[in-house]
C-alpha cells in the first residue's frame, strides 16, 4: 500500500475558495481504481492548515492518480491559493496492523 500525506496552509480570505477545491479533488480521486482511502482535514490547532491522507494499493494506482487531469489542474489552482509551499510525502507501506487489543 502507498500513503500519501500532504499538508498545506492559506490565507483566511481564500479558505473557502481552498474547501471547495479540496471538496471536488476528494470526490474525483476517491472514483479512481486503485483508492482505498482520500480526505483532506483541517488541522485542530489551524483552521487554515489542512492535512490530506490518501491510500493507494499500489504505485502503479498513484502513478496513475498522477497522471489525472484533475490532479493537474488541482495542483494549477492550488499553488494560487495556498500561503505557503504545500508538503508531501509518499510512504510506501509493508505491513499495517490494528491498534494492539482491538
Amino acid at each position: 500500500m502507498i500513503l500519501v500525506v500532504g499538508r498545506v496552509r492559506c490565507p483566511e480570505e481564500k479558505r473557502d475558495r481552498l474547501v471547495a477545491l479540496m471538496e471536488r479533488m476528494q470526490e474525483e480521486s476517491r472514483r479512481e481504481e486503485g483508492c482505498i482511502r482520500y480526505g483532506f482535514f483541517a488541522a485542530v490547532e489551524d483552521p487554515l492548515s489542512f492535512v490530506a491522507v490518501e491510500e493507494w494499493a499500489d504505485r502503479e494506482a498513484l502513478d496513475r492518480h498522477f497522471a489525472e487531469p484533475h490532479l493537474r489542474e488541482f495542483a494549477a489552482a492550488l499553488l494560487e491559493i495556498v500561503s505557503e509551499r504545500p508538503e508531501v510525502a509518499i510512504h510506501e507501506v509493508a505491513e499495517t496492523s490494528g491498534y494492539p487489543g482491538t
